[in-house]
C-alpha cells in the first residue's frame, strides 16, 4: 500500500507542472490573443473591443482571419467584428462576404446589406452560392437574390409528399 501512494504522489508531482502548462494562460495561448488582437486593430476595430473579442473567443486566429478577410471589402472593422464574433462558422461568412462583395460588385453601401445576409445565413457559403446563382443566371439584383435565398425555407411536404406540416395539420 506504502508503494502504491509513492507511485501516487510522484505522479502527481510530475504531472502537477504539466497540468499548468495545460491552462488557458499558457505563453502560446496568450500569444495568439495578441496577434489576434494586433491584427484586428490594424483592421479598424477599437482596441477595447480588440482585446475583449480576442480574449474571449475559442480560436482568436480564427476571429481576427474573419475580420481582416470581410474589412478588405469596404465594411468597417467594427462591423466585421460583431459580425464574425456572433457566427459559428467565422470562415464561411469571410467567404460568404468576399465572394458576393467582388463576384457581384455589389457596391458602396451594399456591403453592410451583404453582411447583414451572409450572417443571418445558418450555411453562408452555400448562399452566396445561391445569391450569385440567381443574379447571374436569372438576371435579378443581387440584393433580391440575397432576399431569395434568406426565404427559401425547405418545408417538410416540399421533401416528402406524405408529410403534413404541423401548420396544415392543426388548422385552428
Amino acid at each position: 500500500m506504502q508503494i502504491f501512494l509513492k507511485a501516487f504522489g510522484w505522479t502527481s508531482l510530475v504531472s502537477f507542472p504539466l497540468f499548468l502548462l495545460a491552462t488557458p494562460n499558457s505563453p502560446a495561448l496568450a500569444g495568439s490573443v495578441g496577434i489576434c488582437a494586433e491584427d484586428m486593430i490594424s483592421s479598424g476595430v477599437a482596441k477595447l473591443s480588440a482585446a475583449s473579442a480576442c480574449s474571449d473567443a475559442l480560436d482568436p486566429s480564427d476571429l481576427a482571419s474573419c475580420v481582416i478577410d470581410i474589412t478588405a471589402t469596404d465594411i468597417k472593422g467594427d462591423d466585421a467584428l460583431q459580425a464574425c464574433y456572433r457566427v459559428r462558422r467565422t470562415d464561411e461568412l469571410a467567404s460568404c462576404v468576399t465572394t458576393i462583395s467582388s463576384d457581384l460588385a455589389a457596391g458602396k453601401g451594399k456591403s453592410d446589406l451583404v453582411l447583414d445576409s451572409c450572417r443571418r445565413s445558418l450555411l453562408p457559403e452555400r448562399h452566396a452560392e445561391c445569391t450569385l446563382d440567381l443574379s447571374t443566371v436569372a438576371k435579378i439584383s443581387p440584393e433580391e437574390a440575397m432576399k431569395s435565398c434568406l426565404a427559401a425555407e425547405i418545408t417538410p411536404g416540399m421533401v416528402s409528399p406524405g408529410m403534413v406540416s404541423p401548420v396544415e395539420a392543426n388548422p385552428q
